[in-house]
This record gives C-alpha cells, structure tokens and sequence, in this order.
C-alpha cells in the first residue's frame, strides 16, 4: 500500500496540472460543449442550468446533493470544466477514503488470520478432552448402574452419583457447543472482513478507471 499511495500522489499532483493547464485553454471553445454538457458522463453527476436573456448564463448543481458547483457563467465551456474538475476532486477524495480504508481493514483481517489458527487448534483440543471425559463418564454411568443392582443398600448414593456425573457431562457438551460457535462467529468475522476489503478494492479501481477516463478525455480537449 506504500507504493500504491506513492503512485496515487504522482497521479493526483500530475492531473491537477493537467486540469489547471485545461481549464485555462479551453474557455475559448473548441469541442462541443453542448454535446459534452448533454452527455451521460455530465448528467449523471449534475445538472446544468441554463439561464435565458440576452446573454444567456449557465450554472452547475450536484444531482445528488444540489450543491453549486462554481458560479453562473456566460461560458458554456467554463460550466462544463467546473463540472469536471468537481468530478476529478470527488474521485480524488474517494479515493484516498478507500485507500485509508483497505489500509484499515488490512491489518484487522491479518489479525484474525493470526488468531484462528491458534483458537482452532485449542478448541480441537479442549473438544477432544470433553470428548474423552464425556465416555468416561459414560462409562462410570454404565458401571454405577451395573453396581447399583447388586447394592440395594446403596442404591440412593449411586443413583445421586450418576445424576451428577450426567449433569457435567451436559455442562461439557454445553461448553463444547459454546466452543464451537466461538470458532464459527471468528471465521464468520473474517469472511466479512474480507469481503469487505475486496469490495472496498474494486471500488478503488472503479475510480482509477474513471480518473483514467477523465485524464484521457482533457487530453481529448487539449488536441
């Protein structure tokens, strides 16, 4: 991720030139604004408004929010660069949220990569212990209740014995169980935790894409 965020500060400081030198050379006209204004790569993310009169003026909104983008110009071009540089700051800033992001998640998810292998190994061992008491338990259970027959003096104790010795057998199956859906929520949390990372990965190459996109098309203006 350090050579990524190397790589996206060349790229960042390198568009914003780019875009500076565009804006300065396109206000006198050239592609067509009209098309560009109408196209989906603009009204997806604003709304141009023109304003009629004499000198007919025209002002930018975000879609989604409706907030201004600039001020009210009498250049259809000026609009139209306002709206891409609004376009080329907010893929920066998401950009750098989702880079912050995966840096985030990266090291939580490497932490529970780290810490299953361990849980696992212990919760297979403390399984198997249970396990080996729980048939010695039942085991005992068998021979007090083979004992109990022939001790007809004794038949109270052994029958409180054996109740006993059910009661922790359920209390290790019980801590078993517990066991068990501590490993599963682990390797639920993971699975997520991962997901999340790829979404949050092609997110960003969503962006890179579009920033792509966007640098190649002032290099459009630019010829």
């Amino acid at each position: 991720m350090n050579s990524l965020g190397k790589i996206l500060v060349v790229f960042v400081t390198t568009t914003s030139l780019g875009f500076a030198a565009f804006a300065l050379s396109l206000v006198s006209g050239g592609p067509n604004w009209k098309g560009e204004a109408e196209s989906a790569e603009i009204t997806d993310d604003f709304v141009i408004t023109t304003t009629a009169g004499e000198k007919p003026s025209y002002s930018v909104k975000t879609r989604r929010t409706g907030e201004a983008v600039g001020s009210s110009t009498p250049l259809l071009a000026e609009a139209i660069v306002a709206a891409r540089v609004r376009q080329l700051k907010d893929a920066k800033e998401q950009q750098t949220q989702l880079t912050q992001k995966i840096d985030q998640l990266k090291p939580v998810i490497a932490n529970i990569k780290a810490m299953i292998p361990v849980d696992d190994a212990g919760v297979k061992a403390r399984s198997e212990t249970f396990e080996k008491q729980i048939d010695e338990l039942n085991v005992a259970i068998k021979a007090a209740t083979t004992d109990f027959t022939t001790k007809g003096g004794e038949i109270q104790q052994t029958r409180k014995t054996a109740q006993e010795r059910r009661e922790e057998g359920f209390r290790l199956k019980n801590q078993l169980e517990l066991l068990r859906n501590d490993l599963f929520a682990a390797e639920k949390q993971q699975k997520a935790l991962e997901d999340e990372l790829v979404r949050a990965e092609e997110n960003l190459k969503r962006l890179e894409r579009r920033e792509k996109q966007l640098k190649q098309q002032t290099g459009d203006y630019d010829k």
